[in-house]
């Protein structure tokens, strides 16, 4: 393995089990795996039945991948990095059949995962092996406040999420420093246009910056327009409350009451 892709080989089947048991796959299932490494889950996901598409960057590993299953009809191998692969182009016909399951590099699971957002309704569900530091983050709430931040608000906006399994590292090859943990994502409809949730993604993220100030000063600050009008709403609902101990939901609703100005003003 090429140490500058990070990848860390999964060796113990009973964590491939508990992916597969969560993903639901069943034969005849259009799987997505992104990091195949040395085919240690996809040779479950073919025996399961499932018709599986994967993405490796490796040379290398890409000729191991063809040499075990390149006979197979159900595999088919797309030997390039997946943060330059169009999105589009790995949308299966059949939403209603596709899974993303994969086992990501480290040091690309939260770029990928917000650069798969815009095109989640191609698969019906990702189970995802990451960082558990990362994990923490996709799927935390206000409960966890150092871990709940404007990532967690981006995947909360697009998907329900569970953390289901930490993973040591004694779970791979070559061994990781840190523990890992299973994700599952399940999309759902934010009730904003694809403009509307960038917009969302990039607003949230300039008002958690500063998560220990209260948010309505960061609200004047950013936006003194929408600040003087809403002043009173503001001062109802968020008092002094910082970016952190918002939950979901509200962000969702003072982002509409965002959007919702930005019309009147139009």
């Amino acid at each position: 393995m090429a140490r500058k892709w990070g990848q860390h080989f999964l060796i113990r089947q009973g964590v491939v089990e508990r992916m597969l048991k969560q993903a639901q796959i069943t034969a005849g299932d259009e799987v997505l795996e992104i990091g195949p490494g040395n085919g240690f889950l996809t040779r479950s996901l073919l025996g399961r039945g499932a018709r599986v598409t994967s993405v490796e960057i490796d040379p290398r590993l890409c000729g191991e991948l063809k040499k075990n299953f390149g006979n197979q009809e159900a595999f088919v191998l797309v030997e390039s990095d997946v943060m330059q692969v169009d999105p589009n182009s790995l949308c299966p016909e059949n939403s209603e059949r596709s899974k993303l399951v994969a086992n990501l590099p480290y040091q690309i699971a939260t770029a990928l995962l917000l650069r798969l957002l815009p095109f989640r309704n191609c698969w019906k569900s990702m189970t995802l092996m990451v960082q558990k530091e990362v994990a923490d983050r996709i799927c935390a709430t206000p409960a966890q406040k150092k871990d709940y931040g404007s990532l967690s608000l981006a995947v909360g906006m697009a998907f329900e999420c569970r953390q289901f399994l930490n993973v040591p590292p004694a779970a791979f090859r070559p061994m990781p420093k840190v523990e890992s943990s299973l994700i599952f994502l399940e999309p759902k409809d934010s009730g904003w246009n694809s403009e509307e949730e960038k917009q969302f993604l990039k607003w949230s993220q300039m008002l958690f910056a500063n998560r220990r100030k209260f948010l309505t000063n960061s609200i004047r600050r950013h936006f003194p327009e929408w600040f003087k009008k809403d002043q009173n709403f503001f001062q109802q609902t968020l008092k002094n409350r910082r970016p952190e101990e918002l939950p979901h939901q509200e962000w969702f609703d003072l982002f509409q009451n965002y959007l919702n100005f930005k019309k009147s003003e139009c």
